[in-house]
Parts: C-alpha cells; sequence; structure tokens
C-alpha cells in the first residue's frame, strides 16, 4: 500500500503560499501532476486546479487564484526531475498552450500500463489492481473554473495523483522485468515533443465535426456558416460549443436547411428553447451558406495518392498475420509491435533493411529492434 494516508490536501491558493510550495519541492526527484480543466463546459479552455504530490504528501493548486505560476513550469521543466502523469498528452498539450510549459521528463503510467499489457488501462481500474482502492467518479466531468471548490470536488482531485507514484513503481518494475523499460522510454520522450512540433496547416475546425467529410461541397459552405455562428456564441457566453446547438443538429441543417421557425423546432435536438433564443440567427447563417458562390464552397483535400501498387493488399495481410503472432506469443497488444496505419506505411515503403524499416515516420526504434526482422522478412 502507498505510504500517503488519507489526509486532507492544502489548497494552495496565495502566491506566498505557492512560492513556499515551489522551493519545498524544487529538490524532488519524482513528482505526480494532474490537472482539472473547464473544456467539457467551457469555450475559453483554463485549468482550474492543479494537482502535485510526492511521496509523502498531495497539494492542489489554484492557478485562477494566482495568475503567475511559472515557477511551476521551471520546477515540471528541470533536467533532474521526474513528473508521472496519468494519460499525459492532454495535460501536455493543455500546460502548452495555457502557460508554455515544457514538461521534460515524463513517466505515463497509462503507456507504461500499454506495454506490459494490462487489460484496463484506467487510473481508476489500475489503482483498484494494485493497491484496492475504489476511485469516485462524481465529479469527472465538474466544471473546475467555479468557486468556490467544494471539499468534495478537492478530495476527488487528490485522489489522481495521491498513489501515482505508488503505481509508477509497480509498472516499472513490471517494465524492467519485462525487458520492456527502454520501449517506455522512447515513447515518454517522444510525448515530451508532441506539444511543441510544428502540426503544418490546420484543417478547418467545422470539418472535424463527425459526418462532415460526408457532406457535398454547398452542404459544407452551410456547415461553415453555422459553425462560426454558433461558435461566436459559445465564445460570447463562455460555453461549450454543444451546450448551445449539438454537431448533429449542425450537420442535419447543412442537410437539409430549415426554411422556416416551425420547421426548426421539429428537428431532433434542437428544442424550443434553443429555437426562442437563436432560431432567428441560425436562420440567417443557413441563408448565408445558401447564398455563398460556387467558387466559394469548402472543398476536402484529397488524400494523397500513391502510385498504383497490385501487391500492396497482400504485403499488408502478410505483415498483419506477422503482427498478431508476435503480439499473441510475446502477450502484447497488436499496436505495439506496430499498429495498423505503422503496417500500411512498411508495405508501401518495402524496407529491405533495418534502416529503411527506421526511416519509415513513426517506426519506433524498439519496435525495429524487436519485431524488425519478421516484419521484413515477409515483405
Amino acid at each position: 500500500m502507498p505510504d500517503q494516508a488519507m489526509k486532507e490536501a492544502p489548497l494552495i491558493a496565495d502566491p506566498v503560499a505557492f512560492k513556499d510550495l515551489m522551493a519545498r519541492l524544487a529538490g524532488e526527484t519524482t513528482l505526480a501532476l494532474d490537472t482539472e480543466a473547464s473544456s467539457f463546459h467551457r469555450f475559453h479552455e483554463r485549468i482550474g486546479l492543479i494537482q502535485l504530490s510526492n511521496r509523502q504528501d498531495t497539494w492542489l493548486i489554484d492557478p485562477l487564484a494566482l495568475h503567475n505560476v511559472q515557477e511551476l513550469g521551471d520546477l515540471l521543466g528541470s533536467e533532474q526531475g521526474e513528473t508521472v502523469v496519468h494519460d499525459a498528452d492532454f495535460d501536455l498539450r493543455l500546460l502548452k498552450r495555457m502557460y508554455g510549459f515544457r514538461v521534460r521528463h515524463i513517466f505515463d503510467t497509462l503507456i507504461a500500463a500499454e506495454l506490459v499489457n494490462e487489460p484496463e488501462l484506467g487510473l481508476a481500474s489500475l489503482l483498484k489492481k494494485y493497491f484496492g482502492l475504489q476511485l469516485d467518479k462524481r465529479f469527472q466531468k465538474a466544471d473546475w473554473t467555479k468557486r468556490p471548490l467544494t471539499q468534495g470536488m478537492l478530495d476527488y482531485a487528490a485522489m489522481d495523483t495521491r498513489y501515482l507514484l505508488a503505481l509508477r513503481d509497480e509498472l516499472a518494475a513490471a517494465l524492467h522485468a519485462k525487458g520492456r523499460w527502454d520501449w517506455a522510454t522512447e515513447e515518454f520522450s517522444l510525448l515530451t515533443e508532441i506539444p511543441f512540433q510544428d502540426q503544418g496547416e490546420h484543417e478547418p475546425a467545422f470539418l472535424r465535426i463527425k459526418g462532415a467529410k460526408a457532406l457535398k461541397p454547398k452542404e459544407l459552405a452551410i456547415l461553415r456558416e453555422l459553425h462560426e455562428w454558433r461558435n461566436g456564441v459559445a465564445a460570447r457566453l463562455d460555453r461549450a460549443p454543444f451546450m448551445v446547438v449539438g454537431n448533429d443538429v449542425l450537420i442535419h441543417l447543412a442537410r437539409d436547411p430549415a426554411p422556416t421557425l416551425a420547421a426548426l423546432g421539429q428537428i431532433k435536438g434542437m428544442g424550443q428553447t434553443a429555437v426562442d433564443r437563436y432560431g432567428t440567427e441560425i436562420l440567417n447563417a443557413l441563408q448565408r451558406g445558401q447564398r455563398t458562390p460556387k467558387d466559394l464552397w469548402p472543398r476536402l483535400e484529397r488524400p494523397k495518392r500513391h502510385p498504383r501498387d497490385p501487391q500492396l493488399e497482400e504485403r499488408v495481410k502478410r505483415l498483419k498475420a506477422v503482427r498478431d503472432k508476435l503480439a499473441a506469443d510475446l502477450d502484447l497488444r497488436p499496436g505495439i509491435v506496430a499498429a495498423n496505419h505503422q503496417l500500411l506505411d512498411i508495405a508501401r515503403a518495402k524496407p529491405a533493411t533495418m534502416d529503411d524499416l527506421l526511416a519509415i515516420a513513426d517506426v519506433r526504434r524498439y519496435q525495429a529492434k524487436e519485431f524488425g526482422s519478421a516484419l521484413l522478412g515477409v515483405i
């Protein structure tokens, strides 16, 4: 059982207490971290709470009260320290977006659990398995930017990091025992770089709505207007866009624009309250979209065309068979050996050597070292 007793975690909400905490933690080699954000409720995403634990204590930092938390960024960016997070990708991107923080050395307990083939990867499941703990999930979708935070919310938040270092130790031991420690460190190092990589051209947000890419260009012009209108309302109210009007309604209207308020009220998911509040604005957005000139209709970017290869499908099939056998023999998830998109890239590239394999984007060093010979053997 972890060292920490179930004691109340202090809320750090004034600059003096925050500065004292940062000084206290400056020499720590391992810290657990989590964040609670407002993304489910708010248009303007903010971090509402930051949880930190060492092996003895847990602290809850209120960044909305502090305003300046740069010293935390210095702590997390230290070359000496390791930061333990469960499912770190979201937290790392959020810390970069909100504050520009780069977390230098990560141990992601979700990735570690995946590499040792834990059947369930959620934090609650792992804490129950290793320590017999039952996490309270009541506040998973709470609005963490509302004040005051209840004691129940604070207790819930503290549990997310209180036992994380003990879980890290269990999973690290399993990684070493299975000879997969190097796999994990490679994945962790890649994870810390992702928020700082240039992602190139970003796809417009309205195209990322589920079902958008099945629409015709004229329908996309309508969807674009509806999406822009909804974002304006959501930003003004600081509410999540789906709370204004749901995505399914936008897709329905793009396909079959309602001509009147009465017709708008008949659409599933619309609701009379939304019609009363936004109906005229929605009809105006529909009309703007319908009037969009043809040469200004959005066009989907065509997928990259590859030279015709009649043997490609057969190579992919052989690679999958080898991948699946390796995964079964080694007690691994198939995606750890090679994800489906990696198999397709390998089948297209037809690598002849290990260097050729490593030259393929997204292929890990450990994948090439452990599984490369078997994969190359069926190319």
